[in-house]
Parts: C-alpha cells; sequence; structure tokens
C-alpha cells in the first residue's frame, strides 16, 4: 500500500463519472469539502490486506497527534502505483481502513472508490504537512524506497521486457487545459517512466525554465546578491547538525560510501552555512544575499499524476540572507517589494499568510515571538492584509507564506520568506560587529517563484500555452511561401537570431495555410509570412497569434517592436 499523506487547508471534490464498471454506488454526486484535516491519498496494491489497512491506520494516527488533529479522508488513488490490486480487493481494503480509523478514534470520511473526480486541495506550508508512506506485510511504514539501495542483483530481463519500461507517460485522458498536455503539445518536456517524479526538459522547455532563471538573475542584482553552488551530495553529518536529519530522512535519496552515509541534498540551506563559515564576515558586509539555483531532490511519492506540481528532482529561485538583527525588518521589507515587483510581471495576485511556531521546532519561545513579531510589524506597516497560520511555520522559524492566484481564479502556494534564529546557532556562524565582537546573524530563507517546476506548471496553465512575448521559447516562426522564397526567409530569420530574438523557421513541405495554422497551434506570438512580394520590397508580413496581419513591414521596425515587448516584460 503506498499512501501520500498531506495535513490540509481545506481539500473539495466532486464525482464526475464512473472509472470502472464495479465503481462503488454513491447517493451524492454532489460536491464534498472538508476543512483543517488529514487526506490520505491511497493506492491498495496485490496483496495487501486488513493487516496492512491496520499498519496504515496504526502509522496515519502517529501522525495526527504530531499534527494536534483528529480529522481524516481516506481518497483512494491510483496513481502512486503501477502494481494496483483488483477493484473488489482494494475497496475491501478501503474499507477495513475506515472502520479501523472509526475505531482507533479519529473522525474519519472516505472519497468513493471507482470514480473519477474533480479535486482541489490546499496543502499546510509546513514541515510535517506532506510526508509518503509505504506499508506492506514485510515492512512497516518507511519511505517510497529503501534509504540505502539493496546490493542484491536485480531480476534479469529479456530486452523486449526491459524496453517495455522505457516509455513516455500518457496523458490522453486528461483535460485541454492541463498543463501536461499543452507541454506535451508545445514540445515543452515529457515525464519518462525510468525517471518517476522527474522532468525530461526538451529544448524549448528548457529555454523556458532558463529565461525565468535569467529573469530572476536580473531581479536579484538590483538587490545585490551573489551566487552560489554547492554540492548536491553530503554526508549525513551535515543533515545532523542543521536538524533536518530527523525531519527530512525520510524523504531524501540516500546511498552509502565506505562506512558513511550522504543524501543528496533536498535543500539548499545548510550546504549555504558552510559557504558562509569559509571566512570571517564583517558588519559591514551584511546583509549578505546569497542565491541558489542547484538541483534539489525529495524522495515523496511523486509522478505523472501531479506533472509538475509535484516532482522528486526540482530547483528553486532559492536564496540565504545573512544580516544583523538590525538589518532584518529592512531585508524583509526588501522582499516583499521583490515580491510585489515579480508578480506584477506574471500578471498575477497574490495573498500573505503569516505562518507560527509548530509543536515541534528548534529554539526558544522567546525568539520565535521576536520573529513572528517582525514578520507581522512588516506586513502592517506596508497595510498589507494577512491570514495567521497557526503552527505552520518551519521547525526552525516562522514564515511568510504567499498564495498565487492565476487566470482561473485558483490559488497556489510557491513563495516563502522564513525568519531563522536556529541554524545561524546551531553553525556557529558569526560576524564581526562595530564593537570588535563576534555576534550570531539572523538568516533569511526566501523563494519567490518557489519550485521552478512547479511554477512553470502554474504558468503553463495561467496562461494557457501563450506565454507572453518575453517569456515564449519561440518568439517569431518564420514562413517561406515556397521553396523559392526560402533563400530570403533564411537571411530574415538570421537577421532576427543575430538581433537575439528566438526564431525558427518552418521548412517543412506543404501550403502556407497549413503552416500558420501549425504555428498557431505551437502558440508562436509572430509569423513571419516570406513571399515573393516581400522579397522585392525587403519586408515581411507580420501575422500575429491574435489573428492581426500587417503588411510591408521593415524588418528593423519588427526587430524594434519586439524587443520593446522583451523589454516591457509583455
Amino acid at each position: 500500500m503506498r499512501i501520500l499523506q498531506q495535513h490540509l487547508d481545506f481539500i473539495e471534490y466532486e464525482p464526475i463519472g464512473k472509472e470502472i464498471k464495479s465503481a462503488e454506488e454513491i447517493p451524492d454526486k454532489g460536491k464534498r469539502r472538508f476543512e483543517e484535516l488529514v487526506a490520505l491519498f491511497v493506492s491498495v496494491e496485490p496483496g495487501d490486506d486488513e493487516e496492512v489497512a491496520r499498519m496504515a491506520v496504526d502509522g496515519t494516527k502517529a501522525f495526527l497527534q504530531k499534527l494536534k488533529v483528529n480529522r481524516v479522508i481516506i481518497y483512494p488513488y491510483a496513481h502512486l502505483s503501477q502494481q494496483l490490486a483488483r477493484p473488489k480487493e482494494a475497496l475491501d481494503v478501503l474499507l477495513a481502513m475506515e472502520r479501523l480509523s472509526r475505531e482507533a478514534g479519529l473522525e474519519t470520511y472516505r472519497a468513493p472508490f471507482g470514480w473519477n473526480k474533480a479535486f482541489q486541495i490546499k496543502v499546510k506550508g509546513h514541515p510535517l504537512a506532506e510526508q509518503s508512506r509505504v506499508y506492506s506485510k514485510t515492512a512497516q511504514a518507511r519511505p517510497e524506497s529503501n534509504p540505502v539501495p539493496s546490493r542484491a542483483p536485480q531480476h534479469e530481463m529479456t530486452e523486449e521486457q526491459l524496453m517495455a519500461r522505457i516509455k513516455k507517460s500518457d496523458f490522453a485522458t486528461l483535460p485541454e487545459t492541463d498543463h501536461r498536455v499543452i507541454g506535451e503539445r508545445l514540445d515543452l518536456f515529457s515525464f519518462q517512466e525510468p525517471s518517476p517524479g522527474m522532468v525530461y526538459w526538451h529544448d524549448k522547455g528548457l529555454r523556458l525554465r532558463n529565461l525565468l532563471i535569467e529573469f530572476m538573475r536580473g531581479q536579484l542584482a538590483k538587490d545585490g546578491y551573489i551566487e552560489v553552488s554547492t554540492p548536491g551530495l553530503v554526508s549525513n553529518v551535515l543533515w545532523r547538525v542543521s536538524g533536518h536529519w530527523d525531519y527530512y530522512q525520510k524523504n531524501m535519496f540516500l546511498t552509502e560510501m565506505g562506512d558513511e552515509v550522504f543524501g543528496l541534498k533536498p535543500m539548499n540551506c545548510p550546504p549555504t552555512m558552510l559557504f558562509y563559515r569559509t571566512r570571517r564576515w564583517s558588519f559591514r558586509e551584511l546583509p549578505l544575499r546569497v542565491a541558489c539555483f542547484d538541483p534539489l531532490y525529495r524522495n515523496e511519492l511523486s509522478g505523472v499524476a501531479s506533472g509538475l506540481f509535484r516532482v522528486k528532482s526540482f530547483s528553486q529561485d532559492d536564496a540565504h540572507i545573512f544580516a544583523a538583527e538590525e538589518q532584518v525588518e529592512g531585508e524583509v521589507r526588501k522582499l516583499i517589494d521583490l515580491l510585489d515587483r515579480t508578480f506584477k510581471v506574471f500578471g498575477l495576485e497574490y495573498k500573505l499568510n503569516l505562518s507560527t511556531m509548530p509543536d515541534e521546532h528548534m529554539g526558544t519561545r522567546e525568539f520565535w515571538a521576536r520573529a513572528e513579531g517582525t514578520l507581522a510589524t512588516v506586513m502592517e506597516e506596508r497595510g498589507l492584509p494577512y491570514k495567521v497560520k497557526d503552527k505552520d511555520g518551519a521547525f526552525y522559524g516562522p514564515k511568510i507564506d504567499v498564495d498565487l492566484k492565476d487566470s482561473m481564479g485558483r490559488e497556489w502556494q510557491n513563495s516563502t520568506i522564513q525568519l531563522d534564529y536556529q541554524l545561524p546557532q546551531r553553525f556557529r556562524l558569526t560576524y564581526t560587529g562595530s564593537d570588535g565582537k563576534d555576534h550570531t546573524p539572523v538568516v533569511i530563507h526566501r523563494a519567490i517563484l518557489g519550485s521552478l517546476e512547479r511554477f512553470i506548471g502554474v504558468m503553463t496553465e495561467h496562461y494557457q500555452g501563450r506565454f507572453p512575448v518575453w517569456l515564449s521559447p519561440v518568439q517569431v516562426r518564420v514562413l517561406p511561401v515556397s521553396d523559392e522564397s526560402e533563400p530570403y526567409a533564411e537571411r530574415v530569420a538570421r537577421e532576427l537570431a543575430e538581433a537575439g530574438i528566438r526564431v525558427e523557421t518552418d521548412r517543412a513541405s506543404g501550403t502556407i495555410g497549413g503552416k500558420i495554422r501549425d504555428a498557431q497551434l505551437q502558440k508562436v506570438p509572430y509569423m513571419l509570412v516570406i513571399g515573393s512580394k516581400e522579397e522585392e520590397a525587403g519586408s515581411v508580413a507580420v501575422r500575429a497569434r491574435d489573428g492581426e496581419v500587417r503588411y510591408g513591414v521593415r524588418l528593423a521596425d519588427f526587430v524594434g517592436e519586439v524587443r520593446e515587448k522583451v523589454r516591457s516584460y509583455s
């Protein structure tokens, strides 16, 4: 049995239609909404029975006790496993879970089995909010894969069996508005079975990702950030010092080197602390703003069922600011400014939340009260409304969480600003103050876009693939009307590329109407139609994505138009 357990602000679902003939009958097919509870997304596998159901309920109860929560919903979710039990066996196990959960004193709900359901959730932001578990008769709760890989030889497969496992994920049943469908049609990315929960970036998708990174680098340059990169594989000694070992070990990819255990880094903060320790810093050099875009790895139940929204390998526009106590408020104000100017570019509205001290935390209440007060003061002084999310802070400090609203009215939590008095003490970080003595800095953890993968998923659905000109992987497609027009078309494309415009030429045989339709399906902002008239006049015919057509446009004027779009982020 595979379970993704999430502490939610709410879950809302509506049964749409039966997915299998043996789906259970339900009296009410309307929307259901539950708030302040833990959701168990469950895939039942062959061999699971009441004993396994009891293990899962015992593990869930322990998890809920940590969160001080007593409400749970059991949600059938076949996407977590490729080896599923037969429908009747699966339903029997889910019913057993429901009964055992109620017998354990939990307020229990269950979503209907065998139905396609439209659903929406909002996951809380604290470190324990999302945990993945695997239960079986041979093991109690464990991560999705063993912490240290087994050295036992794998079962030999035939070449046909091996090739059968090397395939692309199929999104044929998803709605047209889903980012996985749009991403596949625009040739941005794919998901492949040999790398579950990880993204294969195609050239256009990687271009889009790099554009976001360069956009953020430009924003950070205005505020004097430096950028570093640290190793992806780090000894567990570092994670023990930081305290992450107690909180994230089960969600780390681990391996052995000699007698020592190493882990792929799930976050950048501990290695960045080591960067700070490489030299002595003066109060004159603070605040020190350190950005990092390194890949991160978290071993959670993930996969194509969530696309870019839940992946095992991702990068953040991450940064850590080392500041003196008296500089903290000013730095938080700067970060609010950075949030505001960033999301205005993307046309996103946002709301702020103050997440406070969780039950399991490091540090004294005094430090927590001071940090929470600082964050609240900045938001109140700026006249920014915010909601308090009680006990949703990180284990090392409170934070401002940011909910983004997209073009479809949905909310996404990606951004965060966290105050941390604990890690600087655990790593014994110091700077030389104006009094010549050693002082401990405060660290502000912050991500604006958050996970780049998730942000691209949000943006793909927000724009429905019609990315603004500055962000479009291909800004212009040149369409020669005939073979005779190709030399001039190539010259036009070359001049556009030399001007820094992302351009491609459609050299395929076929009618110009077919080429235009294909470019429109690819959501290319501009199409330049090149025929004998354009070549004779030394001009281009410009067809915009919205259908507007202009003839006899000078190429230099068109280049200036595109550059202005890029300059103004439009």
